[in-house]
């Protein structure tokens, strides 16, 4: 009712006197500054899931190594901390985000599909997880069946349609080979990212090994790691936005 409503006067009056405390809050709390949200990442709980997904890396680039008939040529790592973007961060959480991208080669002689049953055998990853799997399709897409099928086909859908060229895909993971008719897959570059703080270990031989490797065996595998797995797992180390004391 109008009678509740505050005059013009009380108002000012209420604006006017919680200044002071905006103020005061604003002086005692501000942003982390940027050297100390990095410190964040050197922390032993930082430590501790860097050197986890490392593992997690190793293991998946030794798996595809390990399989008969496939030699690793060469892998490239990038370490990055990023500020995220909306895409990763759509809720604005995070002040800094730790993310392991790799992207590793492997050369074979083998012919594609008994090569892709070797890899399903070994249990590299889950391909073909994650992904939307439409129901009028006999496998999941970026599984190991699904490519089997391009192959077994001709690549071409049942209604003789060209397919995509196929290539296997797990959570974050994409295997991609050469197919003979289209370009091959990316050699690497000399810097994998630009990133302003990343930890970078690269070969600048790598583009010269991938070349040679391809000459001698034939077929060029690459498999990628994007170190992010989406607003859920935006990389393996998160430091949360916030406000932090003065002198703390």
């Amino acid at each position: 009712m109008a009678g509740d409503r505050p005059s013009a006067t009380e108002f000012f009056l209420g604006t006017l006197l919680s200044v002071p405390g905006r103020i005061a809050d604003a002086t005692i709390r501000r942003p982390p500054p940027y050297r100390w949200v990095l410190s964040r990442t050197r922390t032993p709980r930082a430590r501790a899931a860097r050197a986890a997904e490392h593992a997690v890396v190793e293991g998946l680039i030794g798996r595809l190594g390990a399989v008969d008939g496939v030699v690793h040529v060469v892998t490239q790592l990038d370490d990055r901390r990023l500020g995220p973007g909306l895409g990763l961060d759509p809720g604005r959480r995070l002040e800094l985000v730790c993310q392991l991208a790799a992207t590793a080669y492997f050369a074979t002689a083998l012919e594609i599909p008994e090569l892709l049953r070797r890899i399903d055998a070994a249990g590299v990853a889950d391909w073909g997880s994650g992904l939307r799997h439409d129901p009028r399709q006999p496998h999941p897409p970026g599984s190991v069946a699904d490519a089997l099928a391009y192959y077994r086909h001709g690549g071409r859908h049942p209604d003789g349609s060209p397919r995509n060229t196929p290539a296997l895909y797990a959570l974050g993971t994409t295997l991609s080979w050469d197919e003979p008719g289209r370009p091959p897959v990316p050699e690497p570059n000399a810097t994998m990212f630009n990133s302003s703080i990343s930890q970078y270990t690269g070969d600048p031989a790598a583009p010269g090994l991938v070349a040679a490797a391809r000459a001698e065996h034939g077929v060029i595998l690459r498999l990628s790691r994007s170190g992010a797995g989406g607003p859920q797992r935006p990389g393996y180390f998160t430091v949360p936005r916030g406000w932090r004391r003065r002198g703390h």
